[in-house]
């Protein structure tokens, strides 16, 4: 059987289903202690903003913005562990459509925060066009500290 990766939009149920999951990526467990998966899972739905990755009808990854104000979002990935069995269908998945949400919606800068010691999403970011602007200390849910990545349209 061929698992064909489908791209739909996002729903808080594929973001419940994905918070449930084990973390994607060991450094990012300390984060889910803080994740409430009824309030954040429906806080990222936003009409036509998010779309979610699906391999035989399971959720691996979503991805998406949240208007901040005007034209500025904040870009937010959460994937499974299953994602890393598809690393390159995802990536460029999520390349294609930030840039397709970006252009339909007008945004003129997209950011978001990275772990300091998440090298895995700092390279990720920088590959999606990101720019580092600086850090920000105690910033992370567990006080880590984070840097800014940005990216104008």
């Amino acid at each position: 059987m061929i698992n064909k990766l489908n791209i739909v939009p996002y729903t808080f149920e594929h973001g419940r289903f994905i918070f449930s999951c084990q973390a994607n990526y060991k450094i990012l467990e300390s984060d889910a202690e803080f994740v409430t998966l009824q309030g954040d899972a429906k806080n990222l739905e936003q009409d036509n903003l998010a779309f979610t990755g699906l391999i035989n009808n399971t959720p691996i990854f979503s991805a998406g913005m949240k208007m901040v104000w005007g034209h500025v979002a904040e870009g937010w990935v959460i994937a499974t562990n299953e994602m890393w069995k598809y690393p390159l269908a995802t990536a460029k998945a999520i390349k294609k459509d930030f840039a397709r949400v970006a252009k339909e919606h007008n945004i003129q800068r997209v950011q978001t925060g990275i772990r300091k010691d998440f090298k895995q999403g700092i390279r990720f970011a920088e590959w999606l066009g990101l720019e580092r602007e600086g850090l920000m200390r105690k910033w992370g849910f567990d006080g880590s500290d984070q840097y800014m990545y940005a990216r104008i349209f």
